[in-house]
């Protein structure tokens, strides 16, 4: 868990609730980078009155064009930050999903898309709420 990373006195009260969906085809994961160089997983934010599990199925289909199936909770990650230069606490639920093919489509947010398999994740610049996810695996 990344929670021991903390931005100072001035922090939320409140964290803010995220998912990442991991998709798996096959042997491999599919992994998202960022305008910034950062690669990471479809996710986001849960909307208010919505499931965890509809949100992560949501954000998929969303960032990836991609309709995951049996989602399985793997795990939870959370991290203290600073974001555009405000104090942020993220918590997302990590999910497994599996795909039926290897076709996905991005959105706007990210610049590429890769299926990778699990070794290869490591040589990658996760984001600092992906970096525990590997692990999970």
């Amino acid at each position: 868990m990344r929670g021991d990373r903390v931005c100072g006195e001035n922090m939320p009260k409140s964290p803010e609730l995220n998912v990442y969906v991991v998709p798996f085809h096959q042997d491999k994961v599919l992994l998202l980078r960022t305008p910034g160089g950062i690669w990471e997983f479809p996710g986001g934010g849960v909307d208010f009155g919505e499931s965890p599990e509809q949100a992560a199925a949501r954000e998929c289909k969303e960032e990836a064009g991609l309709a995951p199936k049996n989602l399985k909770l793997l795990g939870v990650t959370s991290a203290a930050y600073e974001k555009d230069g405000k104090p942020k606490h993220s918590v997302y639920i990590v999910y497994r999903g599996d795909i039926g093919s290897d076709f996905f489509s991005l959105s706007k947010e990210h610049e590429e898309g890769r299926w990778m398999t699990l070794p290869e994740v490591r040589f990658l610049k996760l984001g600092l709420n992906v970096e525990d996810i590997p692990a999970m695996l």
